[in-house]
């Protein structure tokens, strides 16, 4: 798919691995990386966000994944991988995501739409924040030129990452359905069990705070301009 770019204009590339993935049984590699290919065909074909994902992702070096998106919707997407890789068949494999959102511009992409080779300062900020992630033991994080943004955006992401940490595989699954759009009826009709059981279960994960979260995060893209972009030649804003 070619993306006409723009650098007025805000990207969010998302790069992830799977933690400990050194872990992982040689002969179940080949059914992950299955398991991430169909997690990410679930984001491109079964919900609303193909039109969002302006490069498809793609997987290097066995673990790791990165994508290009419309950034208002890349944190939706960041959490239904999560719960979607989390959920993941434990008898073969138990496998957890780290996630990194970067915002910003893209400069450059190659012509043969090889998302590795490409840059710009979404790409920058989105690896460099993956890699400090590991020495901090985090999960999910945001970043974005404005030094200030971000520190509004690593505490929200700290309290996901306190809040997921103590969901269990079953709330995972019914968060999952409830973050694709299914209603409470659907879920429990699916799971086999009551409306009331499935909007305990919701409550007890923290639906509400992370449906602010979300909420909270794509309503600062109808505001632009507070997001800046620094570089040599001085501060850019989108």
């Amino acid at each position: 798919m070619e993306l006409l770019l723009d650098k007025k204009t805000l990207y969010a590339v998302i790069t992830g691995d799977l933690v400990g993935s050194s872990e992982i049984d040689y002969a179940c590699r080949k059914a992950v990386l299955s398991y991430m290919h169909d997690s990410f065909r679930f984001l491109e074909k079964e919900l609303n966000l193909k039109d969002d994902i302006l490069l498809s992702f793609e997987i290097f070096r066995g673990d790791s994944f990165q994508a290009v998106l419309n950034p208002q919707h890349a944190l939706l997407a960041s959490m239904i991988l999560y719960l979607k890789l989390g959920i993941f068949d434990r008898k073969r494999a138990d496998l957890s995501v780290r996630i990194s959102i970067g915002i910003g511009s893209i400069d450059y992409l190659p012509e043969s739409g090889n998302i590795g080779e490409a840059d710009g300062m979404a790409f920058r900020l989105s690896g460099k924040a993956l890699d400090s992630m590991k020495e901090k033991d985090q999960y999910l994080l945001i970043t974005s030129p404005d030094p200030a943004l971000d520190l509004l955006f690593e505490s929200q992401c700290a309290f996901f990452d306190l809040t997921a940490s103590r969901w269990t595989d079953i709330q995972k699954e019914i968060l999952l359905g409830k973050l694709s759009g299914l209603t409470q009826e659907e879920i429990a009709s699916m799971k086999g069990k009551t409306q009331s059981s499935v909007s305990q279960s919701l409550k007890a994960a923290g639906f509400d705070t992370i449906r602010i979260f979300l909420d909270n995060y794509e309503s600062l893209f109808a505001y632009p301009g507070i997001f800046v972009q620094s570089d040599k030649n001085g501060p850019e804003h989108f």
